[in-house]
């Protein structure tokens, strides 16, 4: 076997190991959604959610096929449809996770009205730049491999997806800072359970996010191009698993205290102070609080 099909090979395996760990996940957490989310009334937070969740299977599936298919043949000369559907998966799922964690951070940072609109305003620019610099890119002809062709069947990917990656991982870390500073500069102290799992949950999250970008770069400018797609998968993967579980934790914990985490998302948080340091007061729509 050629060093070529090997790359290919090992990209499939892994490819199609990240989409059993999707649907188990799905099978696992269905119940929950079942509970938790259906019968909800429709609102910014479930509309990111059901896309996270489903463009997520919808892109690994796509992933999936294009990985254990043989498009090479004659049948096929063209997949630029596919390819851009799959890509338009792809993109839709991370761009609601990411949206699932700036929620998430909002709550942390006491729905903050002046961060919100700066954090748009930055997840813009790298949803422009993560789309729009690569284009340019290819149309400069810096990254032109047959793996990186639009039309191409070949299942892979350029170097060009290491800007992708470059500005993801930027916007995970000021995501992640932010949720640093105000956890020790506020939080301090703080024994609330829901503050302890916005902590834990997004820093869970931002971690796997940023060193699975990492690989992922390094896999694109070290690594032969045959095995481009090792991590392309797992990466949706995690970004689609880990933001539902994030929402899942939150409102399995407001389900327990009747809270309206769902309806409301995440409680808007009034600070009062004790001889001991900071405590946190979550106050949601329904009668009563949670207190931390």
């Amino acid at each position: 076997m050629s060093a070529t099909n090997v790359g290919y090979q090992i990209a499939q395996y892994f490819t199609v190991a990240a989409m059993a760990a999707v649907v188990f996940d799905y099978c696992l957490t269905l119940p929950q959604e079942v509970q938790l989310i259906w019968g909800k009334k429709w609102g910014v937070i479930r509309i990111t959610f059901t896309l996270t969740r489903y463009a997520t299977l919808m892109g690994t599936a796509m992933t999936t096929y294009a990985a254990v298919t043989d498009r090479s043949r004659s049948k096929y000369t063209s997949c630029a449809t596919f390819n851009d559907v799959s890509y338009g998966s792809h993109l839709i799922s991370i761009i609601a996770a990411e949206g699932l964690l700036i929620f998430r951070t909002l709550a942390f940072w006491h729905q903050n009205k002046k961060l919100m609109v700066w954090l748009l305003v930055l997840a813009a620019f790298s949803i422009l730049g993560a789309v729009g610099v690569p284009k340019v890119v290819n149309a400069l002809h810096f990254n032109n491999p047959p793996v990186a062709n639009r039309t191409s069947c070949l299942f892979g990917s350029g170097k060009v997806s290491v800007i992708q990656y470059g500005f993801l991982i930027i916007y995970e870390l000021v995501l992640m800072i932010l949720t640093i500073y105000k956890r020790f500069s506020f939080y301090k102290g703080t024994r609330g359970r829901l503050a302890t799992i916005l902590y834990r949950d997004g820093m869970i999250y931002m971690t796997c996010i940023i060193m699975t970008s990492f690989a992922n770069i390094l896999i694109a400018v070290v690594i032969p191009g045959t095995y481009s797609n090792i991590l392309d998968a797992p990466q949706l993967v995690i970004h689609g698993v880990l933001a539902s579980r994030i929402l899942f934790n939150l409102r399995h914990e407001g389900h327990r205290s009747d809270s309206a985490i769902i309806d409301e998302i995440f409680p808007m948080a009034d600070m009062r102070r004790t001889p001991e340091g900071h405590s946190v007061v979550f106050v949601n729509t329904n009668p009563g609080s949670i207190k931390g």
